[in-house]
C-alpha cells in the first residue's frame, strides 16, 4: 500500500517545504521503507541523468519554435490518437521536459555529491583558481561573499587550532553555486563548501582518489570539509566549524 506521506517527502527532496516540516518529513522517512526507497530511487535517476545527459544551449530557431508551440492553440487530433500522438504534440513534449526538469532539481545522493566537490576541490588546485579573495582576515573574507552568492557562509580563522583562513571562492559544483572557505593546515589545502540545504541532509566521511569530504548540515545550509590530509584532522576541523555561532 502506498505511503500517504509521498507527496510530502517528494515536496522535502524538492526543497518546497520549510525547516519545520522538513525536519517533519525527516523524521518521518526514518521510520518509513516505502518512502526510503523513493527517495534512493529518485537521487540514483537525478544521479543518473546527470552523469549520461548533454548540457547544451537551445539555438534561437528552437527556443523560438518551442514557445509559438506553447502559444498555439491545441489542436484536435483526428488520426493515430493514443500515447505517441499525444507525446508527440506540444502538450506531450512539454510534460516530459517538465519531467526531466524535476528530475534534474532533485538534490544528488550523499556519495555523488561528495564525488563532486572533491572533483572541484582538485580542479581548483590544478588550474590556480582556488582562491578568489586572498585575506587571513574574516572581516575581509565574509563580507567579500556579498552580493556574489545568496548566502552567508561562516568564516572564521582557527590559526590557534592549526587551520589557517587563507581566502575563498565561489564555484559551481553540479549545476550549485557554492561558497568555499579556504584554510591551510601544514602543508594540506582545506576547502569548506558552503550551500544552500535541499532534500536529505548530506552526512557522513566520504573518500575518493586519497582525498576526503566530511559533509553535514547546521539550520538552512549544508556542509562539506574538503582535503587530503588523514579523517582524524579533517574531522577535528569540521567540529571547529559547527561550533561557529555568528
Amino acid at each position: 500500500m502506498s505511503c500517504v506521506e509521498l507527496l510530502r517527502t517528494q515536496a522535502f527532496l524538492d526543497g518546497e517545504l520549510d525547516q519545520a516540516a522538513s525536519r517533519d518529513a525527516e523524521r518521518h522517512m526514518e521510520s518509513c521503507a516505502e518512502c526510503q526507497g523513493f527517495a534512493a530511487t529518485a537521487a540514483e535517476t537525478s544521479d543518473l541523468i546527470r552523469r549520461h545527459s548533454a548540457r547544451t544551449n537551445a539555438p534561437a530557431h528552437l527556443k523560438r519554435a518551442v514557445m509559438a508551440a506553447i502559444a498555439a492553440p491545441a489542436r484536435k487530433e483526428k488520426r493515430f490518437g493514443g500515447f505517441w500522438a499525444g507525446a508527440g504534440s506540444g502538450a506531450g513534449l512539454m510534460a516530459m521536459a517538465a519531467a526531466l526538469v524535476i528530475f534534474l532539481g532533485l538534490p544528488p545522493t550523499t556519495a555523488s555529491l561528495a564525488d563532486a566537490v572533491i572533483t572541484a576541490h582538485t580542479n581548483a588546485m590544478m588550474q590556480g583558481t582556488e582562491i578568489a579573495v586572498v585575506s587571513s582576515n574574516h572581516h575581509t573574507v565574509k563580507p567579500w561573499f556579498s552580493g556574489k552568492i545568496a548566502l552567508s557562509p561562516p568564516v572564521a580563522d582557527f590559526a590557534d587550532q592549526g587551520f589557517v583562513l587563507t581566502g575563498g571562492r565561489i564555484q559551481n559544483v553540479d549545476g550549485i553555486a557554492m561558497a568555499v572557505v579556504v584554510y591551510a593546515h601544514d602543508a594540506h589545502h582545506v576547502d569548506l563548501f558552503v550551500w544552500p540545504a535541499k532534500g536529505a541532509a548530506p552526512a557522513g566521511l566520504q573518500n575518493y582518489h586519497g582525498y576526503q569530504a566530511m559533509m553535514w548540515r547546521t539550520g538552512d545550509l549544508d556542509f562539506a570539509a574538503v582535503s587530503d590530509m588523514d579523517s582524524g584532522e579533517l574531522k577535528k576541523f569540521a567540529a571547529l566549524v559547527q561550533a561557529v555561532r555568528e
